[in-house]
C-alpha cells in the first residue's frame, strides 16, 4: 500500500523529512531493491530468494529481531525481584500541545514519571529507598490513534543508601493510587510550565486556560500487581510494549475497494477478567498512512529508557553494596546466548521442497530500476541556462 500511496501522500499532507524517509524506507523494504541471497537446491533445483529489510528502526516489516535483541538486553539487567507494571497517561487535552513539541512533550512525559516514582519512593512511608524503572513511550493506542502514555516496569522495592534491599511498607502498592497520580500531574505540570517560560515548549492556544483545564482533573496511572514471573514480564514487554504503532499482521489493504481495514482491539467495552473483542476499523488510504505517521518519533529520541538503580551509572555505584542474591549471573546469561547462536549457525539449511542439505548461495545485486514498475517519477527540468550570447542582447 505505501508503494502505490506513498508519494500521493507526500504531495498531499507535505510531512516532515522523517516521515518521507520512513515512507521510502517501507516502499523498498524486502524488496529486489536492496538486493539480497539467493538459496538453491543442488538435488532438486528449487531456489528460494530472500531480500534484504531496510533497518527502519519504525518499519513495520523488520520489527522482530530488532525486539528479541531488546530482550536480551533487557533480561540481563532485570533483578530477581517483583516488579509493577504501571502505566501513565496524560489528558488528551494536551494532544494538540504534544504534537507541536513532540519531542520536548514526550521527554517531559517520560522524565516526569519516573520522578513521580523516585520521590514517592524516598519517603519513609512508602518505601525510604531508590527503585529501578524501565520504561518505553507509547504514541497510539490499538486503534492507532493519537494516545500518549508510558509503559513501565518498577522493582517492587529499592535500594538505600547503605546498599540494603528494603521492601514497601505496603503488600502491592509502592504508594497508594490516589498519591502517585496526584504526584505525577503536580510533577509534570511544573515540568511543562518551566519548559514554556525557557521557549523550549512553543504553546500554539491560550496555554493558561488549558493548563487550568487539565489541573482540574484526575489524571490517570494504572498499576498493576506485583509479580516475580521475570519471563512474562520480558515477553510482554519486548512483543507488546517495545514495538511501534502498527504491526504487517493487523493491517489489510483491498485493493478492489481500495480501504485499509484495521485490526483492533475494543478496550473500552472490554469486561474484567476477559480478553478485549477484536473490532475492523475501516479507512481511506492516505488517511491510514496519515495516521501511522502521526506515531513517528523525533530523530534520535530514545523510546525505551532505564532509570534508577536500572541506569548503568547508578547501578555501578551500588553494585558491589548490593544483595548479589538479587542480581542476575550475567555470565552465564550471555554464555547461554552465544552457545545458543552457535548451535544454530552450525544446523543445516534444508531445502522446503526435498529436505536436501546440500545447496548453495549466492548474492543478488541490488535493482536500483525496480521501483519505478510501481512508480513513474515526473520529468522535472531545470531552468534555462543564462548563457552569454543572451546577455549581450539584453545589454
Amino acid at each position: 500500500m505505501f508503494r502505490d500511496y506513498g508519494e500521493r501522500y507526500i504531495k498531499i499532507y507535505n510531512p516532515n523529512h522523517q516521515a518521507i524517509k520512513l515512507i521510502r524506507s517501507i516502499r523498498i523494504c524486502k524488496t529486489p531493491a536492496l538486493g539480497g541471497k539467493m538459496i538453491s537446491c543442488l538435488d532438486c533445483g528449487a531456489k528460494k530468494v530472500i531480500y534484504k529489510s531496510c533497518g527502519n528502526s519504525q518499519c513495520p516489516l523488520c520489527q522482530y529481531n530488532k525486539r528479541q535483541a531488546w530482550k536480551e538486553k533487557l533480561c540481563s539487567k532485570l533483578f530477581m525481584v517483583p516488579y509493577t507494571h504501571t502505566v501513565f497517561t496524560i489528558p488528551h487535552e494536551l494532544n494538540r500541545l504534544c504534537k507541536s513539541n513532540r519531542k520536548e512533550m514526550y521527554n517531559i512525559l517520560m522524565r516526569a514519571s519516573f520522578k513521580c516514582i523516585k520521590d514517592l519512593c524516598a519517603k519513609e512511608e512508602n518505601l525510604g529507598a531508590l527503585p529501578g524503572m524501565v520504561s518505553v513511550l507509547h504514541t497510539f493506542g490499538s486503534d492507532m490513534k493519537y494516545h500518549l502514555h508510558v509503559h513501565s516496569l518498577i522493582t517492587f522495592g529499592g535500594v538505600d543508601k547503605n546498599g540494603e534491599w528494603k521492601w514497601p511498607k505496603r503488600k502491592k502498592q509502592l504508594a497508594s493510587y490516589r498519591d502517585i497520580c496526584r504526584t505525577f500531574k503536580e510533577t509534570f505540570l511544573k515540568m511543562l510550565v518551566r519548559e514554556i517560560y525557557l521557549g523550549n515548549v512553543v504553546p500554539d492556544a491560550d496555554v493558561e486556560n488549558l493548563l487550568k483545564e487539565v489541573d482540574g482533573k484526575r489524571w490517570n496511572v494504572r498499576n498493576g500487581y506485583p509479580t516475580i514471573d521475570l519471563g512474562v514480564l520480558e515477553n510482554y514487554l519486548a512483543r507488546y510494549i517495545n514495538r511501534i504503532a502498527i504491526s504487517k499482521s493487523r493491517f489489510e489493504y483491498l485493493a478492489e475497494q481500495e480501504k485499509v481495514h484495521l485490526i483492533h482491539k475494543e478496550y473500552k467495552n472490554q469486561k474484567e477478567g476477559e480478553a478485549a473483542h477484536l473490532s475492523i476499523k475501516q479507512m481511506e488510504p492516505l488517511v491510514s498512512i496519515d495516521q501511522f505517521l502521526m506515531h513517528v518519533l523525533p530523530p534520535y529520541f530514545q523510546k525505551s529508557r532505564y532509570y534508577g538503580l536500572h541506569a548503568s551509572a547508578t547501578f555501578k555505584k551500588y553494585k558491589d553494596r548490593m544483595d548479589q542474591r538479587l542480581l542476575k549471573n550475567k555470565d552465564s546469561i550471555s554464555t547461554l546466548f552465544s552457545i545458543l547462536r552457535t548451535i544454530m549457525k552450525m544446523a543445516a539449511y534444508s531445502c522446503e521442497a526435498c529436505q536436501s542439505v546440500h545447496f548453495e548461495i549466492k548474492d543478488l545485486r541490488k535493482d536500483g530500476q525496480w521501483i519505478f514498475n510501481f512508480i513513474t517519477l515526473p520529468n522535472f527540468r531545470g531552468p534555462p541556462q543564462w548563457s552569454s550570447h543572451i546577455k549581450r542582447k539584453t545589454a
